[in-house]
């Protein structure tokens, strides 16, 4: 079939409007040309698509079968047509992004600094959360771009790897741990933890290890934020899982000590993910581009 872009338009045009003169106003065409058109179209095709009436213009099935194509087509040139126009103007837009606290602590900050350093026109909306409701987030289309840890699921989703994090265990500086270099993570279960918020990476993370050893683990309490963790473990008040960076950081307080935790669990990625790369906007996809090309 030879269908040019300006009849399939035309047709578009005639359905919604069920009318001829209608729609060639909306088009700003005479309407003897919008019926030329209409009635190459249907040689074309060999099929009639439109009933007409004195009262409007009626789609057959054809007509109806063709119309989810024809606007199917239409919206991919409007698509093709904006993110042309994006980079010829220079990217712009908003980008929806959800990411879990290891992300937004330790790497977020500066990627996001880099890059709106190059597209100063996009504007980043961020919201910090744990990576189950930054993959249901995505899912849903509540967000565009989530990051989460891997221990999590994200069905139906593409997921890139985004950078990769190890964890550490948290002691106070007086702790009987305190003086070690390292511990396998049975010994660590014997004391009382300070534990993230339920459905967190690292709390699946734990729950996970602590399953497969065949040990409970003994919870004080939960708390949300790695500041607030150090404090509470600063105070003696139990031991926790953080990321090794995170722990390292908190090492000058004088009150805690990071240690590291011999298990492969502890070895993870940070993951990036999308409902579908090829639907992102253009300043969506850079932004991903950009993330992923930072992956360490």
């Amino acid at each position: 079939m030879n269908l040019d872009l300006q009849t399939i338009r035309l047709f578009v045009a005639v359905y919604e409007e069920q009318s001829l003169a209608k729609a060639a106003e909306r088009e700003h065409l005479a309407p003897s040309a919008v019926s030329k058109r209409l009635a190459n179209l249907e040689q074309e095709l060999k099929v009639r698509i439109f009933e007409r009436k004195r009262t409007g213009m009626y789609p057959t099935a054809a007509g109806e079968a063709l119309v989810g194509h024809a606007r199917a087509i239409l919206r991919r040139l409007d698509r093709l047509e904006a993110e042309i126009t994006d980079y010829a103007a220079g990217l712009r837009g908003n980008l929806r992004v959800h990411a879990n606290t290891s992300a937004m602590v330790q790497y977020l900050p500066d990627d996001i600094r880099t890059f709106m350093a190059r597209h100063p026109l996009v504007h980043v909306e961020i919201e910090e959360a744990i990576s189950q409701a930054t993959v249901r987030a995505v899912a849903d289309n509540t967000a565009e771009i989530g990051i989460f840890g891997d221990v999590v699921q994200a069905p139906g989703l593409q997921c890139m790897v985004y950078r990769h994090d190890r964890l550490c265990l948290l002691v106070p500086d007086d702790h009987p741990l305190s003086e070690l270099e390292s511990i396998r993570f049975a010994k660590a279960l014997e004391y009382e933890f300070i534990c993230t918020p339920h459905g967190s990476s690292i709390d699946m993370a734990i729950l996970h290890a602590a399953a497969d050893l065949g040990v409970p683990v003994n919870m004080r309490m939960r708390v949300a934020g790695f500041e607030a963790i150090s404090r509470m473990v600063g105070a003696g008040l139990g031991v926790a899982v953080i990321p090794e960076a995170v722990g390292q950081s908190y090492l000058s307080t004088g009150k805690v000590r990071p240690i590291r935790i011999n298990e492969p669990w502890v070895a993870r990625r940070l993951m990036l993910c999308t409902r579908a790369v090829d639907t992102l906007s253009p300043a969506a996809r850079a932004f991903v581009d950009h993330l992923v090309g930072r992956a360490v």
